[in-house]
């Protein structure tokens, strides 16, 4: 029987916190909204910009960012802000290093 693989966890960049609840108040979306669109569970949107967590699993934030992203692109968001959330998306699809044995 094979094993679920486990869920990988990340430390949330503090710029992430910010640039995300900037952009969904910028484009005029609710919390629900982009909890509904990325497919997260309630009043994770609030957990997120309120720093509850310090770890978030990685699909989810990047569910979050990608919505964000493609909102704030559709929206037409002011480039600095879709620059600063292309480049917190960027960080957190970088795969995590593996840890050599020795």
């Amino acid at each position: 029987m094979p094993t679920a693989a486990k869920p990988e966890f990340v430390v949330i960049p503090a710029d992430a916190r910010s640039a995300i609840r900037e952009a969904r108040t910028h484009l005029g979306m609710s919390r629900s909204d982009v909890e509904q669109k990325a497919k997260v569970g309630t009043d994770y949107i609030k957990k997120l910009e309120l720093g509850r967590s310090p770890r978030a699993e990685v699909g989810r934030l990047r569910r979050v960012l990608q919505v964000v992203q493609q909102a704030a692109e559709r929206g037409k968001a002011p480039a600095k802000l879709t620059a600063r959330i292309a480049r917190v998306a960027k960080a957190v699809a970088k795969p995590a290093p593996k840890a050599t044995k020795r």
